[in-house]
């Protein structure tokens, strides 16, 4: 009978105790409870006597202390008998082992409920994370292994307190995300009460303090601090701390919860909604009876295609309409932008749209081909209830693979085009926008100006609404102006706009939305002063959808605080949007307009000159945020062969403005992740406009980004662009750098031999050149492409070249100069990673003694070098080495080991490797329970990754529902 049976439990945060279906049982004396909490730590696992003495005595063991252990084995044995389970404890080798699953032990169902938390937390289930981490609090009971004796129980005593401080400090940290700050004000003043040091708890609380209005208190809780570090410490906070202090002074609005951060956990990705929004209220009535018609019928799907010319207010209406229903839509909301009319950007793919969908809903984008990427984003809605806006769709061809299948979503689409394919195909209802009402329009105007001008010269308002075109976006125009000149009468002003438009007239042929509202946007744009003027124009010309105010001083050639104060002047007249974590972008008419005016009042040097400025900084930013990533990367040092930081940014200037800055590698994903597509329709741009040396390095520096987002369609056209540019370049380097990163790109969506060839032709250049460095890294690539066509040997042949030029490397460059520490950690890095690629060569070409061989190398040489994602997959391969050699319990314990090393990193794919392993190993012995769990836990964590192993895992636990002659 299994513990599960018995509803048996070791609790250990707390006094210890056994409870057997909810009941105590007595457990004995203290150090009975204390050979027992030993035990229990380790599930399933052996513990030897002798680390039983040292754990439960210590220095303080007297002669007869064998005799003690076997009383207390023999007591705990009486124990778990009289609880009705007698052979849970038994003896393993020369020591002892509780056979137990390891969640029936609070502190091991703590530990995993903190992994699996930061699992949920990783797609954005903050909420799901945050109810794991309650359930995991509640198991405390007290002071942990409250009242044992011995070195072990003190040690764990100390490691649980700090356990317990994690999960407060993750759970608070998450809720802050969620916005429920008055939900941890006061557990976070109790724990700051009693952990008074502890500046991450302290910096939680100010921040709740403060974003609950509490500024005040939330400066109070900094000088208690600041008193008792110096009173007990000599010390004053430390920097975060003293960071914290000083934003809260200054009203950073950094600190406040973001505006779309969601409340429960799931996709909240709607726009800002346009503020003051007026009118509309018969399209809007139209929408919802359409919404509730198609409910009552039972159908399972809703679209709405609402169509006009360019700032008739089509987002305006679709995100307001979202955000009045999306209380009925629990599942959440999603947002794309199609750019199906933007002038410098292709509209986005299907692929390229249902990649964003999906890594919304918490899975990757690896798989390159539309139609499956379809299938699983259906899959994944089927059983949703989820609002979806699709704007500015191009064509119902772009849409159609984005709408669910049979599901209980709505789904909105905007378009300029009357997308009759879409009404006719997929049932989609239009709903076509005009200019608006006169009555509206006047409302707008009203709202935005102030009813008592508008209403004081009606005839002049009516004028302004028809020379506006009653297009809501240049009425907002208009509206900014009338307001800026509050002395003025409204007729002097309209009269002022009707010489402006008759002016620009004679320039305009009058064929498009743009005749109609170019006028208001010449009679903002003159308003400005020269500076903010020549931002505008300047801004006109950048390729892609945002920009960043530190990328925008690059541009104009400014400092970051006047570019700022520039960019909130266009934002004030509406000529420009303040987005999210401070990016700015065009509506698309104004863009247009901007280009017009760089075009005719900007020299084509000026504007070469500026994009070339906005092209160094993001080279030198890249290479900024390379070395925030070199942790796992090194090269080698000066005389053995050029580095890649010397080489990164070669034949380009230094940039004159700061670049952009990086504290984590966390930093440096979010960073890449918000410019992917400026630097994808930059690098276009470089290599269009001849600038060479910028797009290559440009799509060069994006590796790690489009490494892990998956995005793998975008990475290509990314490097398809780097590749025609290096070409045009003497130097072969960057053609060799360029074809070395293709063909990664390449082999992960599935073009082995494509990859092949790219990386042979690169090992040509390299050899061409005597580029040791080179060499050696084109040859591990190419032998693990090999190894993935499952051509062994020849992978097997590269790796061990690959290792011979490292070394040759190597001796010439003693030869040359000393070694020093930093070509010693190069040498450990190609060292572990050659001997990595062996490794798994070996494990999957059928010889487990050799992959243990070179395994083991491989794992010292990672541990010296510090990589930690070697490391991890060296670790799964000699398990798996170990499996196939038949040494089940070594196999066990370094899947064991490869699982808690990986989940303490947040290295999901090798822990889900491991589990995989574990899962295997558990079926082969007939522990089908334990399989399932192993592989359900790994399946959960293949289908966030979008790893192809998911499809392996569902195919493994099929079979363990119909166990054959193994019992699996």
């Amino acid at each position: 009978m299994g513990d599960a049976d018995l509803g048996l439990r070791v609790e250990l945060l707390g006094e210890v105790r056994i409870r057997l279906a909810g009941e105590d049982v007595a457990v004995g004396p203290p150090r009975q409870r204390a050979v027992l909490a030993a035990l229990a730590l380790r599930p399933n696992q052996s513990v030897s006597r002798a680390e039983l003495i040292d754990g439960v005595w210590g220095d303080t063991a007297p002669p007869s202390v064998e005799g003690s252990v076997h009383t207390y084995i023999h007591g705990l044995r009486r124990v778990l008998a009289g609880a009705g389970g007698g052979d849970l404890l038994v003896r393993s080798g020369a020591g002892y082992r509780l056979v137990l699953e390891p969640s029936a032990v609070d502190v091991v169902a703590a530990e995993t409920g903190m992994r699996r938390a930061r699992e949920l937390a990783s797609p954005g289930n903050t909420a799901a994370a945050v109810d794991v981490l309650e359930e995991c609090l509640r198991l405390w009971r007290g002071t942990p292994l409250f009242g044992l004796p011995g070195p072990l129980a003190q040690t764990e005593r100390v490691r649980l307190g700090e356990l317990r401080l994690e999960l407060l400090e993750e759970r608070a940290e998450w809720l802050l995300d969620l916005g429920r700050h008055r939900e941890v004000i006061g557990e976070l003043g109790e724990a700051v009460a009693a952990e008074p040091f502890r500046e991450r708890l302290r910096g939680l609380l100010m921040l709740a303090l403060h974003r609950g209005g509490r500024r005040a208190d939330a400066l109070a809780e900094f000088g208690a601090a600041r008193r008792l570090f110096a009173a007990e410490l000599g010390l004053e906070p430390g920097p975060a701390l003293a960071d914290l202090q000083l934003r809260i002074l200054r009203s950073d609005p950094g600190l406040d919860l973001p505006a779309e951060s969601p409340a429960a956990g799931v996709p909240a990705q709607l726009p800002h909604d346009v503020p003051d929004f007026v009118g509309r209220a018969g399209e809007l009535k139209q929408l919802a009876r359409w919404r509730a018609e198609l409910d009552r019928g039972g159908r399972a799907l809703v679209i709405s295609a609402v169509g006009g010319v360019g700032g008739v207010g089509k987002t305006s209406l679709a995100v307001r309409f979202a955000r009045d229903v999306a209380a009925d839509y629990p599942d959440g909301q999603l947002y794309v932008n199609l750019r199906g009319f933007d002038p410098h950007r292709a509209p986005l793919s299907a692929a390229e749209a249902l990649g964003q969908l999906l890594s919304a809903l918490g899975t990757g984008g690896r798989r390159q081909d539309a139609d499956v990427q379809a299938a699983l984003y259906r899959t994944l809605l089927s059983d949703k209830r989820m609002l979806i806006v699709l704007d500015n769709a191009a064509s119902a061809d772009q849409v159609r693979l984005l709408l669910p299948g049979p599901s209980r979503c709505l789904v909105l689409v905007t378009s300029r085009n009357r997308l009759t394919g879409l009404v006719v195909r997929d049932g989609a209802r239009r709903l076509t926008l005009e200019g608006l009402p006169d009555e509206e329009a006047l409302d707008l105007l009203r709202v935005t100006v102030g009813p008592r001008r508008i209403d004081a010269e009606p005839a002049a308002a009516a004028e302004l609404i028809r020379l506006c075109g009653s297009l809501p976006l240049a009425l907002r125009v208009a509206a900014e102006k009338v307001s800026s000149d509050p002395e003025a009468g409204l007729e002097e002003l309209v009269g002022a706009l009707i010489a402006e438009r008759s002016r620009l007239d004679a320039l305009d042929s009058g064929d498009d939305e743009m005749s109609s509202v170019r006028g208001v946007f010449s009679w903002s744009y003159h308003s400005l002063k020269p500076a903010a003027a020549r931002a505008f124009r300047l801004l006109g010309v950048v390729p892609g959808p945002d920009i960043a105010v530190e990328a925008a001083a690059a541009l104009l050639d400014r400092r970051v605080g006047e570019t700022a104060e520039l960019l909130t002047v266009l934002c004030e007249q509406n000529l420009l949007e303040r987005r999210e974590e401070d990016r700015y972008g065009f509506h698309d008419l104004l863009r247009d307009y901007a280009a017009e005016l760089a075009d005719r009042e900007e020299t084509a040097a000026n504007r070469a000159a500026a994009l070339h400025g906005l092209m160094l900084w993001y080279v030198h930013s890249l290479r900024s945020a390379y070395s925030g990533i070199m942790p796992d990367f090194r090269f080698f040092a000066t005389g053995l062969a050029e580095t890649e930081h010397e080489f990164f940014a070669t034949g380009l200037a230094e940039t004159e403005h700061e670049v952009a800055k990086f504290g984590s590698r966390d930093d440096v994903a979010g960073w890449q992740k918000a410019e992917a597509a400026n630097l994808l329709a930059l690098a276009k741009h470089a290599d269009d406009t001849g600038e060479h040396q910028a797009a290559w390095q440009l799509a060069w520096g994006m590796y790690h980004h489009y490494y892990s987002a998956g995005r793998l369609s975008e990475w290509v056209e990314l490097l398809e662009i780097a590749m025609h540019s290096a070409e045009q370049l003497a130097d072969p380097m960057p053609r060799l750098r360029i074809l070395n990163e293709f063909s990664v790109a390449n082999s992960r969506i599935g073009r082995n031999d494509v990859a092949v060839e790219q990386l042979k032709q690169a090992l040509e250049i390299a050899r061409a050149t005597d580029d040791h460095y080179s060499q050696v890294k084109i040859l591990i690539n190419l032998s693990s492409t090999l190894r993935e066509m499952k051509l062994f040997e020849q992978g097997i042949s590269h790796a061990k070249e690959a290792m011979k030029l490292f070394e040759q490397g190597i001796s010439h460059a003693k030869e040359a100069t000393e070694l020093t520490v930093e070509m010693d950690s190069t040498r450990d890095y190609y060292r572990a990673g050659a001997f990595d690629a062996l490794c798994e060569l070996y494990v999957e070409s059928g010889k487990p003694a050799e992959a243990l061989r070179f395994g083991l190398s491989g794992l010292e040489a990672a541990r010296a070098c510090k990589s930690e994602l070697i490391e991890d997959n060296i670790l799964v391969n000699l398990a798996h080495a170990h499996r196939d050699l038949g040494d089940v319990a070594v196999a066990i314990r370094d899947y064991e080991s490869a699982l808690d090393v990986c989940g303490q990193r947040g290295d999901r794919y090798h822990e889900a490797l491991a589990l995989f392993g574990l899962a295997e190993l558990h079926r082969r012995e007939a522990r089908l329970p334990e399989a399932r769990e192993r592989a359900q836990r790994a399946l959960d964590i293949f289908v966030g990754l979008d790893g192809e192993e998911a499809d392996e895992m569902r195919t493994f636990l099929r079979e363990l529902e119909s166990p054959g002659p193994t019992g699996g």
